[in-house]
């Protein structure tokens, strides 16, 4: 504990002591939901490359603790999957700062499988039903599956997936005990390579990336489950993992936008950055990583079997 509070110390005097950053130059603090972690780290270092007197350092930590940075006052930027809410805002307001929204992309919550689990697809009704605790045994999923207690294991008890799921899907019903928090989202997939019962909750943008090897090395060792975004499910339902063109067309259920919030009330590197994710450049990026751009649109082909 004593080592947060330090570095939220440092890092205020540090941004409160400096303002000469430009768009493209200086010094600058983000603090970033986890979960993005694979994509913001290709578009640093894109942004970097182009720009060598830009120095972004990122904070990567729950959707939580970046709230708490920001109303800190020790970051003034910040990447979410959602909106600032009433509380967040309020402070704001109270300071005279109005903070900029920049959509960069939308992501999605994949659910991940241990590679012997051979019951690889769940309708909604059924997410739920292991989310809250209804179902607690593999078994009341499937009664031919040995009698084994699911687990669910999120990145971290602050995670904005679990905000997410406990807002769209249960409607803010509380998590059952059955669900467990780990450090970070490869952790996640740690876990559940070693234990058949668990369920893996991640963020798209950890296995999206087809041409990447270290996805590759997570796709080898999980199985990303299929979804039917319907309440039922029937012999013409069809199933969905998180792919870029589900997610377009918003057919994956567990879809949403991530923002960059700017609370700077100025010009200077954190907009730079924001302009650049925004730019066909960074939306390119963005493209390639398997996630959907926010600015430009995505080409889907429909293939024909007959």
């Amino acid at each position: 504990m004593f080592g947060i509070f330090a570095f939220l110390f440092f890092v205020s005097c540090e941004t409160s002591n400096k303002n000469d950053d430009t768009p493209t130059s200086g010094h600058v603090w983000i603090a970033v939901d986890e979960s993005l972690r694979p994509l913001i780290e290709v578009e640093e270092q894109v942004f970097e490359s182009i720009y060598p007197n830009a120095h972004l350092d990122f904070i990567f930590t729950s959707e939580n603790e970046v709230a708490k940075f920001m109303l800190a006052d020790s970051v003034k930027l910040c990447i979410l999957t959602r909106h600032l809410n009433e509380k967040e805002k309020a402070h704001f307001d109270e300071i005279k700062i109005t903070p900029r929204y920049s959509p960069i992309a939308k992501d999605a919550i994949a659910f991940i499988l241990n590679n012997k689990t051979t019951d690889t697809i769940f309708t909604l009704p059924l997410v739920a039903k292991i989310l809250d605790g209804t179902y607690t045994s593999w078994q009341e999923i499937n009664p031919k599956l040995e009698d084994k207690k699911i687990e669910i294991v999120f990145d971290n008890a602050r995670s904005g997936a679990i905000r997410y799921l406990r807002d769209s899907l249960l409607n803010g019903k509380e998590l059952g005990k059955q669900c467990y928090a780990v450090e970070n989202n490869s952790a996640v997939i740690d876990r559940v390579e070693k234990n058949q019962q668990s369920i893996g909750i991640i963020g798209m943008s950890w296995i999206s990336d087809l041409d990447d090897s270290i996805t590759h090395s997570f796709l080898s060792r999980i199985i990303v489950a299929e979804i039917v975004p319907k309440d039922l499910m029937n012999a013409q339902s069809q199933t969905m993992k998180p792919y870029q063109a589900y997610v377009a067309l918003k057919q994956y259920p567990f879809w949403r936008t991530i923002e960059m919030i700017n609370c700077s009330g100025r010009t200077g590197l954190g907009t730079g950055f924001a302009s650049f994710i925004a730019s066909d450049k960074g939306q390119r990026i963005v493209l390639k990583s398997g996630m959907v751009p926010a600015t430009t649109p995505v080409r889907i082909i429909n293939l024909n079997s007959k």
